[in-house]
């Protein structure tokens, strides 16, 4: 059988190659077009990972609450305190942290004195539930007023902080027009929501805003017992809670920023046509 169809003429590869100039510029549209949809795709994909990383790679928490009206973490509708610890009734709830979020934090490049945007988190140090590389050490040097942990990941517009606190051992630098102390360097990296990342003490982060108050935050992390059916607390926290609050693990919170992007700015739309146009 084999043999019967190596004895065929070949006739459509025949017709491709008979005019080999025509043949590769064929195939070098066609290879074009291709490249130019997985780049497109590889835009679109690092766009959403680098979105979805924070919640990844920084909370640590088996769910978190926030309010309906959350759509991503710049824009992060702040509530009432009071309705984050109402959770510590459930009796699968061990633990629970406030986080507050802002995007409006300035931060002065040292070397040239420029201010840049950049966000911040503020956690409760007694409680923290975020990743950090050295939590022993770092935790406590926050603890103080006026200490900051730097995202070393962050755009090089804000300076070359990383090497400069690596030289000192600490380095002095202007946030929100006042002096702080950076103490300890994490990495998240830069998205289209920040370019960079800042984790102090919510009692530093108070001082940074002060017409912030203290019992308005932007999402509370939420730790479970041993053996709690995350899904089933979910639920029950959910009618606990009313209407008002969205209880979810924080994977499904990466999920609802990567739906920000995807459909709600112009972002998603754009990468898509890109790929659709190739």
């Amino acid at each position: 059988m084999f043999r019967k169809l190596l004895r065929k003429t070949p006739l459509a590869w025949l017709q491709l190659t008979r005019n080999k100039v025509r043949f590769i510029v064929a195939l070098s549209g066609i290879a074009f077009a291709d490249i130019l949809m997985f780049v497109q795709m590889g835009f679109e994909g690092a766009l959403y990972d680098s979105a979805m990383k924070p919640y990844r790679e920084l909370i640590q928490a088996d769910l978190a609450i926030a309010s309906t009206q959350f759509q991503n973490l710049i824009s992060t509708p702040s509530f009432q305190r009071d309705r984050l610890y109402q959770t510590l009734a459930h009796p699968q709830v061990k633990s629970v942290s406030p986080l507050y979020i802002s995007a409006a934090g300035q931060w002065r490049n040292p070397e040239n004195r420029q201010n840049r945007a950049i966000l911040i988190w503020g956690i409760d140090a007694g409680n923290p539930s975020v990743n950090l590389p050295d939590p022993a050490r770092q935790i406590p040097q926050i603890q103080q007023l006026d200490r900051v942990l730097f995202d070393r990941a962050g755009r090089p517009e804000y300076g070359d902080v990383a090497n400069m606190f690596m030289q000192k051992g600490e380095l002095e630098v202007q946030l929100n027009n006042k002096l702080v102390q950076v103490s300890g360097l994490f990495e998240v990296g830069s998205s289209f929501a920040a370019d960079g990342n800042i984790i102090t003490s919510d009692a530093t982060f108070l001082r940074l805003f002060p017409e912030r108050s203290s019992d308005r935050i932007e999402m509370g992390l939420i730790h479970l017992k041993e053996g709690a059916n995350i899904q089933q607390v979910k639920m029950e926290l959910a009618n606990l809670l009313s209407g008002d609050m969205r209880v979810l693990t924080t994977e499904e919170w990466a999920g609802v920023e990567k739906s920000y992007w995807e459909t709600g700015t112009s972002i998603g739309f754009i990468f898509g046509l890109g790929v659709a146009m190739g």
